[in-house]
């Protein structure tokens, strides 16, 4: 599949920059795009007459910063990589498009500390009753939990 179809979803959102497009091994795509485009990105994807499904959204500390990556996949992958700052990292939920997201932005929330607006439900996930605070996969940003 030729990359037409990603370009003019880029320029539809006005994402002129900065973005990248590689196309990886194993008919993996990735593109990085301002972290305040992902939304508009994921609403013309899943508006798309494919059906495309959202596998994951994973996350690291990496740089001095926040790397967010949503996978989906269509008999390829596509994944949307995007950066947040490091303090107080904040996003655009994309469950009033994916429902199902909140599974995977309550984990990052969790894990990373990344504040997802528009999220319904901000409860812990994984963390138990005693982990004291902090952030697990955040560099610099752990403590000790009582057990």
């Amino acid at each position: 599949m030729g990359l037409n179809w990603l370009q003019e979803i880029l320029t539809k959102i006005e994402c002129v920059g900065p973005f990248d497009i590689r196309r990886l091994p194993e008919d993996e795509t990735w593109v990085v795009i301002p972290f305040d485009k992902v939304f508009d990105f994921v609403k013309l994807i899943m508006e798309d007459d494919s059906t495309w499904h959202l596998s994951a959204i994973t996350g690291q500390d990496t740089d001095g910063q926040i790397e967010l990556l949503y996978h989906f996949w269509l008999g390829h992958g596509l994944t949307i990589c995007t950066r947040l700052a490091h303090e107080n990292p904040q996003i655009k939920s994309i469950t009033a498009l994916i429902p199902g997201a909140a599974f995977y932005e309550r984990e990052a929330a969790e894990m990373l500390g990344i504040g997802f607006t528009d999220l319904k439900d901000e409860s812990v996930l994984l963390l138990s009753d005693a982990w004291v605070k902090g952030c697990p996969l955040r560099k610099g940003k752990k403590e000790k939990h009582d057990d």
